[in-house]
């Protein structure tokens, strides 16, 4: 087995992928709005921003929003599109949108953004075989 270096954990893409879709046509977000969504406190949500602006993938002004910058908006934008494809497979067995969420999360999180790429792909086609 490799010792590769995960790029994102699981809990990374999770808030990624709620910034992405909170910063939505405003392009930007506070703290509060994320511990919201989320369920959890703010001293959690402003030690993962503080992560992700360590990251280059945030940015957080001196007023306390919060924007994707243009790598984390590419790569959330990935991994939604990952996100999604990844959800509709596992819709018949995890019906719970929590239980998902952490399910593909974790799924997004252990594999090479290749092999997403490559798997998703398959998932894609064999959706439109099982539809036509």
């Amino acid at each position: 087995m490799t010792n590769r270096r995960k790029y994102l954990t699981a809990s990374n893409i999770k808030y990624l992928l709620v910034l992405y879709e909170l910063c939505g046509t405003s392009g930007e977000t506070r703290c509060v709005r994320v511990a919201q969504t989320l369920g959890l406190s703010k001293p959690s949500v402003h030690t993962m921003i503080d992560t992700l602006k360590g990251r280059n993938l945030v940015h957080k002004d001196l007023y306390g929003m919060i924007s994707l910058t243009a790598a984390g908006t590419e790569l959330a934008k990935k991994y939604a599109d990952y996100y999604g494809v990844i959800s509709a497979w596992l819709e018949p067995v995890l019906c719970d949108s929590i239980d998902k969420r952490i399910a593909v999360c974790a799924i997004l999180a252990e594999m090479s953004p290749e092999r997403l790429q490559e798997m998703c792909m398959k998932l894609s086609e064999q959706e439109k075989s099982n539809v036509s």
